[in-house]
């Protein structure tokens, strides 16, 4: 019985971290809040645990949707929505295999609103906050 347990627990890990969730920027137009587990960042959250600062972009950066594009791809992210200003890039974790969602938003005056989630689990152990700080320095090296 414990075995067939454990069976069911993956296979429904599994699916979920396949399936591209419906709360995606690209199918609601807006950016969704966290859930109540810290296993997400946003720009966007009001504060706590999700709370991350906005990306910037400097004026010297002339094609900002190309520069967020080869970052994220620099990074290992597979774009798999784009459109004007937007862009989400999906993340597969090493070991297991799991899929997190990063979404950046191009706003006024080179900011950029940023959300990183993991699609299964209830901890990432700062996995979500740290990509998104290293796409900040990805994005303020030369």
């Amino acid at each position: 019985m414990i075995v067939i347990v454990a069976v069911l627990a993956v296979a429904v890990g599994v699916v979920q971290t396949v399936r591209e969730p419906g709360h995606l920027y690209a199918k609601t137009g807006e950016f969704a809040a966290c859930p109540a587990r810290p296993s997400c960042v946003s720009s966007v959250a009001e504060g706590g645990v999700h709370r991350i600062a906005p990306l910037t972009l400097s004026a010297k950066q002339s094609a900002p949707m190309e520069t967020l594009t080869a970052a994220l791809q620099a990074m290992g992210g597979e774009i798999r929505n784009e459109s004007e200003g937007y862009l989400h890039a999906v993340f597969v974790t090493p070991l297991m295999r799991y899929h997190d969602d990063v979404e950046v938003l191009l706003g006024e005056a080179g900011r950029v609103d940023v959300r990183s989630i993991s699609r299964f689990g209830y901890n990432d152990f700062g996995v979500n906050r740290q990509r998104v700080e290293d796409l900040r320095l990805q994005l303020q090296s030369p």
